[in-house]
């Protein structure tokens, strides 16, 4: 069953361009995470040390948006087992990741490149990844006439 992920499970949130691609990476070894947490903190001037990750029970899951504003964020809501019955009457299990991406009111013209990285079970079948965007709906109006 999908869960919320706690607090705990995350390992590191930036928008700073370190990963400037909309991604979905799962990683399940301690090579590709070196990679990933190099190229993730790449825009850090004192880049945090590397969390560690015991492979043999978990898997890190990085989800990047792409080019946005400062406003706009992303983060993983939740994950989880799943099993459905193919069409052949068989059972298949999946790994969920829900991945929600907020829009903010876009007042800052600037770029930001929301990350985030997590800490999941492991599985090392299929994953499936279910999109949610969510914008906020109390934003200002501009009408370009100035203060």
């Amino acid at each position: 069953p999908l869960a919320p992920l706690s607090q705990s499970a995350r390992l590191y949130y930036d928008n700073s361009g370190g990963i400037a691609d909309s991604v979905r990476i799962v990683v399940r070894d301690e090579g590709a995470w070196e990679d990933l947490w190099s190229r993730a903190t790449s825009r850090q001037s004192s880049p945090p040390g590397r969390p560690a990750v015991d492979f043999g029970d978990q898997m890190v899951v990085a989800v990047g948006a792409g080019r946005m504003t400062p406003q706009d964020r992303i983060q993983v809501d939740s994950a989880g087992f799943y099993t459905e019955r193919t069409v052949d009457g068989e059972e298949a299990e999946y790994f969920v990741v829900v991945v929600r991406t907020f829009e903010g009111c876009r007042l800052l013209d600037s770029d930001a490149f929301p990350l985030e990285i997590v800490r999941v079970p492991r599985f090392d079948g299929p994953i499936r990844w279910e999109e949610r965007r969510d914008r906020q709906m109390d934003c200002p109006q501009l009408n370009g006439d100035g203060p």
